[in-house]
């Protein structure tokens, strides 16, 4: 597994919510420090690798406001 792979952050945030879980059901309310860790890295380095099609969107979208936002002058 590389880290470029799809299927390298869908198991990292399939570990992040597992250990979010153990982590409610044994009371070990320390180990969210990592679930917060993992899931921030997901987040920021694993988002366009795993939802591209959403982020593409969202770009376009972004355009579309801007355009339309300058073209009324304010």
């Amino acid at each position: 597994m590389t880290v470029k792979s799809k299927v390298f952050w869908t198991f990292l945030s399939f570990l992040a919510f597992l250990l979010f879980i153990v982590a409610i059901y044994t009371k070990l309310y320390w180990l969210n420090i990592f679930v917060i860790v993992l899931g921030l890295l997901v987040n920021k380095q694993g988002t366009s690798i795993l939802f591209p099609k959403y982020l593409e969107k969202k770009k376009l979208a972004s355009e579309k406001m801007k355009a339309l936002h300058q073209s009324r002058g304010k």
